[in-house]
């Protein structure tokens, strides 16, 4: 079942609104973030949720069409003035010299798309004309050198025509894009934005929808079970929100900064960093929630990841890269009060985050040496701070597969004794080949796997519920998939959808039966595992709603 979706379902953070010109159709472009929270995080492989353009009926908020099939921010809407056919142009500046683009067709009824040319620089505008034989566009120049000869201003106020024919019977046929250097114009990027009409404020999506104001939500953090008939969760809105299912209430804690992560110490510790984490206001703050209160505990200056132990310890690294020569990692002790600052060895974002949190220890992963990235162990951390090297993360192989990235921990006790549940992301020199991951077992005291899957993208949350033996993950290609906790047989796995379309679960948090989920556009749902289990061990979609 749903516990909270936005009015709008299925977008992410809104980049335009366009209606059709006989105002019947609302079309709605989104991004979606990346998985980079908290903030000493980084998950990226596999992810291929980016953008999306959605299709509303007036007062539907649900879609009745959506296309996702792009890398790149959706930057203009043309719909045609017969076909059931939109022109969707997109780009972006690479941040260091071209402005990538990508221009398609998108048949709404057909759920068909084809791309009329072979190469986009960034589209800026586009439009059918009258006839609907052509598609005007407005593009910015290949790169930042590109027609400076003939027109020396700055490229980035520089905008060129560029016409495409409309074939919707010859969808194999692209053509090379042509720009002249002599045809550029000059315009402001902000007047240009405005001529275009991009973004709908809140109350034309209001009247659109027909509701008072429109509740939007980015990406839910995370997710954490307080008790039988309470759930947490974090996000961009807030520091913390709690929902009392049985009452169907919302409590949220509003303040400075938002929440990223909900430590499972007793009591629960939020982390609350700077909207954006600004490298220049850079800091994490630790709040305690209690007696329905949120009280600050402790605050560091930095970028960090946390995790807590049931002994009552929290450990903290600090991600290095943005502060050199740092060697502040924390270790804090919920009952004293006690910080002390230690050194784990070097720690960046894509390589050393584990997030194992809620186990009898704290673990984290250092390389060989501590002071590298590479031929990383798992380590448990001692409660006297003192380092115990477990076991390496992969086997070398010789080549970049055993260099493991983007990975996710998750402890387990059962009959097979104590665990860790290990995911993560086989390194690839070449970035555009797709991602390869992995899954396994192992026992704290032997270097041995007890079993292993391999996965088509980093996980995002593991979960375990040791009532039913099953462990939990969801993973950034939008599977979703129960595992035997002892074996790792597939007890049921499908791709997460709710209302029909591919959504990404980016948190998770399992009691008894009930697991609950937040999604990347800022759904939250608790389902049954023993539901997952009766309908989908064949595979197949799994509703969220449902």
């Amino acid at each position: 079942m749903l516990v909270f979706t936005p009015t709008v379902r299925g977008s992410g953070g809104f980049t335009g609104a366009f209606a059709s010109p006989d105002g019947a159709i609302l079309a709605i472009a989104s991004a979606f973030p990346l998985l980079t929270n908290p903030p000493a995080r980084a998950a990226y492989g596999g992810q291929w949720l980016r953008y999306r353009l959605a299709l509303h009926r007036r007062g539907e908020p649900a879609p009745f069409a959506a296309f996702d099939d792009l890398s790149l921010p959706i930057t203009a809407v043309a719909f045609h003035p017969t076909d059931p056919v939109i022109g969707i142009g997109a780009g972006s500046y690479d941040g260091g010299w071209m402005f990538e683009g990508d221009l398609v067709f998108w048949d709404w009824t057909a759920d068909r798309a084809w791309r009329p040319l072979t190469h986009t620089p960034e589209v800026a505008r586009c439009a059918f004309d009258a006839s609907g034989e052509r598609l005007e566009v407005m593009v910015r120049p290949w790169d930042e050198e590109w027609g400076w000869d003939e027109n020396p201003t700055d490229p980035f106020e520089r905008f060129y025509p560029l016409v495409v024919d409309y074939r919707p019977a010859d969808h194999g046929t692209a053509s090379e894009a042509r720009i002249g250097p002599l045809t550029g114009v000059v315009i402001a990027h902000l007047d240009l934005a405005e001529a275009a009409g991009r973004i709908a404020d809140d109350q034309q999506l209001a009247d659109w929808f027909a509701v008072a104001s429109p509740v939007r939500r980015g990406a839910i953090w995370d997710v954490a079970w307080l008790d039988d008939g309470r759930l947490a969760a974090v996000h961009d809105d807030c520091q913390l929100e709690v929902h009392d299912l049985a009452r169907g209430e919302v409590r949220r804690y509003d303040g400075e900064d938002s929440g990223v992560a909900i430590l499972r110490a007793s009591p629960p510790i939020i982390h609350v960093t700077p909207s954006g984490h600004a490298r220049g206001n850079a800091q994490a703050r630790l709040m305690v929630f209690a007696d329905d209160a949120l009280r600050e505990w402790r605050r560091f200056d930095g970028i960090y990841a946390f995790s807590a132990s049931t002994r009552g310890q929290v450990l903290g690294r600090l991600d290095r890269r943005s502060e050199p020569g740092a060697q502040r990692d924390l270790l804090l002790d919920t009952v004293t009060g006690d910080v002390r600052e230690i050194d784990l060895g070097h720690y960046d974002v894509f390589n050393h985050y584990l997030g194992v949190d809620g186990a009898p220890d704290l673990y984290f992963l250092q390389g060989a040496p501590p002071s590298s990235h590479e031929h990383k162990r798992m380590c448990r951390l001692r409660p006297d701070s003192e380092v115990e090297r477990l076991w390496p993360l992969l086997r070398a192989d010789g080549g970049p597969a055993s260099h493991a990235m983007e990975c996710l921990g998750h402890a387990v006790e059962d009959g097979l004794g104590a665990g860790l549940i290990v995911a993560g992301r086989h390194y690839d020199p070449n970035p555009s080949q797709a991602a390869q991951g992995f899954i396994y077992r192992k026992p704290l005291d032997a270097d041995r796997e007890i079993w292993r899957h391999a996965t088509a993208g980093s996980a995002s949350a593991i979960a375990h519920l040791p009532e039913l033996g099953l462990v939990a993950a969801a993973f950034l290609d939008g599977a979703l998939t129960l595992f035997d906790a002892a074996t790792g047989a597939i007890r049921a796995t499908g791709a997460a959808t709710i209302d029909g379309f591919p959504t990404v679960i980016f948190a998770m948090d399992a009691r008894r039966d009930a697991l609950a989920v937040g999604t990347v556009d800022g759904r939250i749902a608790v389902l049954s595992a023993r539901a997952l289990i009766q309908d989908h061990a064949a595979g197949g979609p799994i509703d969220l709603s449902s």
